[in-house]
């Protein structure tokens, strides 16, 4: 066994991987990077870890341990236990998160910033520039912003990770009670401490001061004259402490139980921020160590643990204990991991084995990850490389030219002798002149923008969450353009889709169904869907256009409604292939409003007290209040709560005690019921517990064995119908029942998908929202703006018929329970038949199902088995298989009792959310730690499986995986209409551990719709996003968690969003963004990712073309001047261009603008697709803009060199009368097209920001006037303005022609751009392919169609209504 530990430790252990492994995980890490990480940085980082950190600084891979590590129980020890793989005292207990370190942070940073393209860029040119001779702009005017700007990044980062280093600090100072010696160090360190508090110096502000003095004060019982529990902080508790937790506690670190005060030494613990589930989890100690109660007894133990090397596995443990030469395995069930907190238990004391950063939980996070970077960078950057080129040619361009002019010209002027600059100074000086054609104020304005846009975010109140008081939360505002391109949301289910609640609402007992807890019947239930009314309400309306009139038409158009959960078949095991089915049973014995309430049940019981119902609803009643392991408690005030292992046990004892059936005591032999009954007697009832057979993700079912008072022995088991079915007295014919229900839900499934695909789907295979039908009308069809527009609004429609589809159901509803037919109770293929019904409409709703069972046993076979099932609980090898063999003999040959429907409560707006994002092109992930059955369920309620949806399910447990696998290729492949594939943790591991499995597997992530991954690890769930990242390397995900399990997958996607939920705020305090709600997603990504996707691409396309447009001017200039480098500005002008005047007119829009309604984005979630396909910034647009400004600057140049030298000549010939007027005309043009012409939202701060800058031009050239003094330079600034050309009539009427010649230009584009769009023309050079009779998608329609649909008062209104309609549908539910 020793062997064999060691070889598992060795194989499953994270720290002590090989060189080639470390190696292998680097390189699988660096494949979503880009070519340069790749094929640069990571052989330089292999090469560094080789020769530097292992020869250099000697830290090589941890080896395996020989047979474990050795942690000896004592209560004391002298020395610190030695690591053997390190040959030093195991790591401290203090865990880090942050990025950097006091010593690392400065060069790190540095070499960061020096790396981004930018940047570099800029040091490359400032470097130069301060060599004195080479600049005609100055010295410092690049280097000097350039280092302000990298310390107020690197500011900034260090601020951020100065709060990741508070939050370490806060979670490694908290407090744990650990036994210690009084005459050791701590003990005289704590005097110490006492000693200096008496002194008069003011206390630390870190320092916990309430939480030192109410610790200090406590003392436990069982301390004696050596030993006592000292509270001490998280950080400095070793491997080998011996910790005492009490109820609520959070573990500290790794433990192994020793002791609980619980029954049996059974401790529970709630395992949330490590797997994501909300039942409590039993751990129970060693028999060997129950005498560790006390001081005293852990003394009086020795005993040796041996365990496992730290590694990642959070579902397994391997160890062993040895006490009084007496060995007993270690363990799941005997370890607390460290994330755990204790619950329903007085108190538990454990010896650490695992510390810091080797524990479970700290083994799974994403360690130190790196700083994301938003997918617009991208792009920029490639913009930036072509403008580097062109400044580049640009500067080598004029630079031949001044050769040229110095060989015609320059050697022939005698007053120019000796005055030749040579080549490399010329094109150094040129390139520094045209540097700014990238301007450094980009990136700074850039910051003010992103700030700019996290306030609009912060203060958007329809984020807010009033009942929790919880508002929008940016942590970052480095990505927020991200949120407009994400592909995938990758989700936990816990928490982030469910409210955590659960309620018991119906059951079906006897063949018929009882709703319970609802006070009205849901509409979508039970509906009749098979018919499609069109009520098309034609709205016309005209308006004029520039040129003609436009006939939009609005058709509004009555869809199927979608039902909010399918229904799975049951009775069926994990298959290759499982059907996902919409719309209830057409067969449905019994529709929603023809089910009875609980409250008929009770009082047919007490009216007919031995009917065969009401026998065979009190034994499921009874079922619920006894198959279970919770523990009562009674309040101070009398009332009775639950303390349940699982949400779902609580929900069903909360019910038994509505049906009169309440849980009062139960001790370990025994259950006490207090029986109510309808005319409100009560009596106690007291049923002793034989065996417990507790539920197992294998077993799916738990099983209880009781003496009933009256003798008989009784045994009850409720679980999944995949697993009692097959168990019952009638199986055959329960599945053969089972097998007919799933059949004529294939027929209705077929006949829907068949429905499915008739009807139109959008570019990315959704339905759409809109669609724009185009049609010619014969008697204006000469003119292409006079063609007409249809739009098609599909709606929902509630108008629908509620049948009952059974005679003798409408039988029952009319007369009650009381014209019920018995013997139909009696009848197991009626019962199984209708059961199986019921069922489905219960999944319809979205309700968890379970089977309850029963039979009686006689004493003699009861005791033969019991002694069975003693010695498998006894054994000390294979004992959970003995366990579980023992209990099949048993659970065999049930009656069905019935089945129960419990809600797991979705949070509001989850399906329609979800709904939107997949309209949007988003393609939806679920990862939980759950259990597969549930995550299925939750997906069918959460409309992640859609009712069309191809379910197919990975399970290692069931053949060859590779068998399975390439089933699933082939039936993705060969057409679905949605494909959602289900794969367990397990399963994941396996396929991650063979390469060509994983492969195959990970190839095809790109074709599935959705996956659901349950059961998985948090270092499963980061690497499932690494691989999406690396397959599909255009893709942006991301990640939307409320649990510390979550956190790894938060910080490995490109963007990570923060639930502050029920798990706490560990994932919202770590993520870019936290919101409070799921609903809020579809807001958050939709309307801000977009809006500020949009502004950061015109924000950027923007500066370039300003700046492009600015120096067309000043290079064509070069060609009157010899090009010697002549700046046509004067350089104070020059210096403040980018700050004082045309700054505002990038910033404003980038932080205000709004090309389309709120409304509109959500009302169709296509026109999400224009971040993720990119269409604000790429390199044609960014060219076509850039042939834009050259033309404009032609034009500038051209007109004023006219009016000053050729034709209208002005009365001042001075270089500065010229330069003022291009550089007046480029200040005013650029504000009034940016501001005036191409921002579409409007505002007064639009108006004002224009106003500012064009008078502060005017105001600065007076300033310039008269505060300049009398030079000889080139630029005659004195007077300039207020004398000579300001008072000349032809530099005033030259600045009006050139602006209307511009202004002309740009709305006559406008106008023909805006008929040519309407007339569906529009791009000429684009090639347009529509939909059958013409039909266009949403998202294929440009921009400025939209705004124009938007003046439309009735579409407006329409649009709003289509917004707030899921909303509205949402509320009604409830």
């Amino acid at each position: 066994m020793s062997s064999k530990l060691a070889r598992e430790a060795g194989d499953k252990s994270g720290t002590s991987t090989s060189t080639k492994e470390l190696r292998r995980d680097k390189s699988r890490e660096d494949e979503v990077e880009s070519w340069f990480d790749r094929k640069v940085k990571q052989p330089v980082r292999l090469r560094y870890e080789k020769y530097f950190v292992e020869l250099v600084l000697r830290r090589k891979p941890l080896p395996p341990s020989k047979d474990g590590r050795h942690i000896p129980l004592r209560v004391a020890h002298d020395i610190p236990l030695e690591d053997e793989r390190r040959g030093h005292p195991y790591i401290s207990n203090t865990i880090r998160s942050s990025r950097y370190t006091i010593w690392d942070f400065i060069p790190k940073q540095l070499l960061f910033q020096a790396t981004r393209l930018h940047n570099f860029y800029f040091i490359c040119i400032g470097v130069p520039q301060t060599i004195p001779g080479l600049s005609t702009t100055g010295n410092y005017t690049t280097i000097l912003p350039l280092t302000f700007f990298i310390i107020l990044t690197m500011f900034k980062e260090a601020y951020d990770d100065y709060k990741r280093h508070k939050m370490d600090k806060v979670e490694n100072n908290q407090f744990a009670k650990v036994l210690r010696n009084k005459s050791d160090g701590s003990h005289g360190a704590k005097h110490t401490l006492d000693f200096l508090k008496t002194l008069s110096v003011p206390r630390l502000p870190w320092k916990p001061k309430k939480a030192r003095a109410t610790h200090d004060e406590v003392h436990e019982p069982d301390e004696d004259a050596d030993m006592y529990w000292e509270w001490i902080k998280w950080c400095d508790i070793t491997v080998g402490d011996v910790v005492k937790l009490k109820r609520n506690d959070d573990v500290p670190a790794d433990l192994a139980l020793l002791y609980a005060n619980g029954e049996d030494g059974i401790a529970y613990v709630e395992t949330m921020a490590l797997d994501g589930e909300t039942n409590l989890k039993s751990k129970q100690a060693p028999r060997g160590l129950r005498m560790c109660s006390n001081i005293p007894g852990i003394r009086s133990c020795a005993a040796d643990f041996v365990c496992e090397d730290p590694n990642r596995d959070l579902y397994d443990f391997n160890g062993r204990v040895t006490t009084n030469d007496e060995t007993s395995p270690l363990t799941l069930n005997e370890v607390l991991y460290r994330g755990s907190v204790l619950r329903n238990t007085t108190y538990a004391i454990g010896l650490v084995v695992n510390s810091g950063e080797e524990c479970k939980i700290r083994m799974n996070a994403n360690h130190h990850p790196n700083a994301k970077k938003p997918r617009l960078e991208r792009y920029a950057n490639q913009v930036v490389l072509t403008l580097i080129g062109y400044v580049v040619l640009l500067s080598v361009g004029v630079s031949m030219g001044y050769l040229i002019w110095h060989a015609n010209y320059e050697v022939n002027a005698w007053y120019l002798d000796n005055a030749y600059v040579g080549f490399e100074e010329i094109i150094v000086g040129f390139l520094i002149m045209f540097n700014n054609v990238i301007p450094l104020s980009l990136y700074v304005s850039m910051e003010i923008v992103k700030i700019g846009q996290m306030i609009m975010i912060h203060n958007d109140v329809e984020m807010y969450d009033a009942e929790t008081d919880t508002p929008m939360v940016c942590n970052t505002n480095t990505i927020l353009e991200n949120l407009g391109q994400v592909s995938y949301v990758l989700s936990d289910k816990t928490g982030t889709l469910t409210e955590n609640v659960m309620k018991f609402r119906g059951m079906s007992v006897g063949g018929v169904a009882f709703t319970h807890g609802m006070d009205a019947p849901r509409r979508d239930v039970s509906l009749d869907y098979t018919g499609m009314s069109e009520d098309r309400v034609v709205k016309d309306s005209s308006r004029d256009m520039k040129h003609g009139k436009v006939s939009i038409t609005v058709e509004d158009r009555e869809l199927t409604s979608t039902p909010t959960s399918a229904t799975a078949p049951h009775g069926r095991s994990s298959m290759q292939q499982r059907s996902s089915v919409g719309g209830p049973p057409q067969n449905s014995t019994q529709s929603q409003d023809s089910f009875t309430s609980t409250t008929e049940l009770l009082k047919y019981i007490s009216e007919y007290p031995s009917a065969a119902l009401s026998q065979k609803a009190r034994d499921f009643i009874l079922a619920m209040a006894l198959c279970h392991t919770a523990l009562p408690e009674t309040t101070d005030n009398g009332d009775v709560k639950f303390q349940a292992s699982s949400p779902d046990e609580l929900a069903l004892l909360e019910a038994a005690q509505d049906l009169g059936y309440l849980l009062v005591q139960r001790a370990s032999h025994s259950i006490t019921l207090l029986h109510t009954s309808a005319d409100g007697e009560q009596s106690k009832e007291t049923y002793e517990i034989l065996d417990v057979v507790e539920f197992s993700s294998k077993r799916k079912r738990m099983s209880i064995v009781v003496r009933c008072p009256d003798g008989r022995i009784w045994l009850l088991c409720k679980g999944a119908d995949s697993v009692i079915v097959p168990r019952l007295q009638q199986a055959a014919l329960a599945t053969r029942k089972s097998h007919e229900v799933r059949r004529s839900l294939q027929i209705e499934r077929e006949q829907q998908n068949r429905s499915e695909q008739m009807t139109p789907r959008n570019s990315f295979g959704g339905r759409p929202s809109m669609t724009l039908r185009r049609g010619s009308s014969m008697d204006i069809r000469i003119n292409p703006a006079a063609k007409s527009a249809k739009l098609d609004v599909p709606k929902h429609s509630y108008e629908m018929a509620v049948q009952v589809r059974s005679m003798d159901t409408s039988r029952e509803r009319r007369s009650g329970l009381s014209a019920l037919d018995n013997s139909a109770v009696n009848d197991d293929a009626t019962v199984f038949s209708r059961c199986f019904k019921h069922m489905d409409d219960f999944a319809m709703q979205g309700l968890r199902t379970l089977l309850y069972a029963d039979k009686t046993i006689s004493p003699s076979e009861y005791a033969s088995w019991k002694k069975m099932y003693q010695d498998a609980t006894t054994s000390l090898v294979d004992r959970q298989n003995r366990i579980e063999n023992a209990a099949e003999m048993v659970e065999q040959g049930f009656d069905l009792l019935g089945a129960s429907a419990i809600e797991d409560k979705l949070q509001k707006g989850v399906p329609e959310t979800i709904d939107k994002l997949r309209r949007a092109g988003i393609k939806i992930w679920m990862l939980t730690g759950d259990k597969r059955e549930t995550a299925i369920n939750i997906a069918h309620s959460a409309q992640i499986c859609k009712p069309e949806s191809n379910i197919f399910i990975l399970d290692s447990t069931k053949g060859s995986l590779e068998a399975q696998i390439h089933d699933v290729v082939v039936d993705v492949r060969t057409g679905c209409l949605h494909s959602v594939l289900v794969i367990d943790g397990h399963t994941l591991s396996q396929v991650d551990a063979d390469p060509t499995l994983k492969q195959v597997f990970y190839d095809l992530i790109p074709f599935l719709d959705s996956v659901i991954c349950c059961r998985a690890s948090p270092s499963q769930k980061a690497g499932i996003v690494k691989a999406i990242r690396a397959r599909i390397p255009s893709a942006l995900t991301l990640a939307i968690g409320d649990g510390a399990n979550d956190i790894a997958m938060i910080q490995s996607c490109h963007v990570g969003v923060g639930i502050s939920g029920r798990e706490g705020l560990q994932a919202a305090r770590v993520a870019d963004y936290s919101i409070s709600q799921f609903r809020f997603l579809q807001r958050l990504l939709l309307v801000h990712g977009r809006w500020n996707y949009m502004r950061t691409a015109k924000f950027i396309l923007w500066t370039f073309w300003k700046e492009m447009f600015f120096y067309m001017m000043q290079a064509l200039y070069q060609h009157h001047n010899g090009y010697t480098g002549t700046s046509l500005y004067e350089n104070w002008s020059l210096t403040v261009l980018n700050t004082l005047f045309t700054s505002l007119c990038v910033i404003v829009p980038g932080i205000f603008e709004q090309d389309l309604k709120a409304e509109t984005l959500l009302a169709i979630p296509e026109l999400y697709v224009y971040g993720q396909r990119n269409m604000g910034l790429n390199l044609p647009y960014y060219l076509r803009w850039v042939v834009l400004g050259t033309v404009q600057g032609i034009i500038v140049w051209f007109v004023s060199w006219a009016a000053w030298s050729r034709f209208a000549k002005m009365s001042d010939h001075g270089l500065f009368a010229l330069g003022d007027l291009s550089f007046t005309l480029g200040i005013v043009f650029t504000n009034y097209k940016l501001l005036i012409l191409e921002t579409h939202y409007k505002t007064l701060i639009v108006a004002i920001s224009f106003t500012v800058v064009v008078g502060g031009w005017f105001a600065w050239n007076g300033f310039m006037s008269s505060a300049y003094s009398d030079n000889l330079s080139p630029y005659d600034v004195k007077g300039g303005f207020t004398s000579t050309f300001g008072n000349d009539p032809i530099w005033w009427l030259t600045l009006i022609v050139v602006m209307a010649i511009l202004t002309v230009m740009e709305l006559s584009y406008k106008s023909i751009k805006h008929t040519m769009l309407v007339a569906g023309q529009w791009p000429p050079w684009k090639r347009r392919v529509r939909g059958v009779n013409g039909v266009q998608n949403a998202e294929e329609l440009d921009v400025g169609l939209w705004q124009a649909l938007e003046k439309e008062p009735h579409i407006r209104e329409r649009l709003k209504r289509m917004s707030d309609e899921s909303y509205d549908d949402q509320d009604e539910h409830e």
